[in-house]
């Protein structure tokens, strides 16, 4: 064989191990994200689904007994949110990307309001233990209001994910629900 075929002969095969070696890389990747992706997807939805859950059992008891005054606002309080409730989106908010722009957008939002309600709660829990008066009424009012928007709104965002999570994951025949 003569020598610069032999060279050409090597360079091309290198040529190839490389393009082939990038290809691979690219595509375990993109698989790797794919899972991530869909990993993410499902462990937001059950914390979604189960603040949704936690929800409603708060929007009940605080409307049933802290508004008739039957029980104080702190022992509701711990109906609302407990430890661990938002453990998969504090441990992975960097993970938030793998969403498309408008659901990323609106499950960051859901958690705020989660932040801003249970704050709120916290503030009317004591403010209603120390005295009631027409403001405070008020008060209370205003924050089921917003239990009630922001249940709602958990409400469609499960709904938004789950109809991205069927569109994003392999087709099934058929799927029992």
């Amino acid at each position: 064989m003569h020598p610069s075929a032999f060279s050409l002969t090597v360079l091309v095969s290198a040529g190839l191990s490389a393009v082939t070696g990038y290809v691979t890389s690219r595509i375990s990747q993109h698989r790797q994200q794919r899972i991530n992706s869909q990993t993410y997807r499902v462990a937001i939805l059950a914390e979604v689904r189960s603040l949704h859950r936690r929800l409603l059992e708060y929007e009940v008891a605080f409307a049933g007994r802290v508004m008739t005054g039957e029980v104080s606002g702190a022992q509701v309080l711990k109906v609302l949110m407990q430890a661990g409730d938002t453990v998969v989106f504090n441990n992975n908010a960097s993970s938030i990307g793998l969403f498309d722009r408008r659901t990323a957008l609106r499950v960051v939002r859901f958690y705020a309001d989660i932040r801003s309600v249970y704050g709120r709660a916290l503030v009317l829990s004591e403010l209603v233990d120390a005295a009631r008066s027409s403001n405070i009424e008020t008060e209370m009012h205003y924050h089921l209001t917003l239990v009630r928007k922001l249940r709602r709104r958990a409400h469609a965002l499960v709904r938004r994910i789950r109809r991205q999570q069927s569109s994003f994951s392999m087709p099934r025949l058929w799927r029992a629900r």
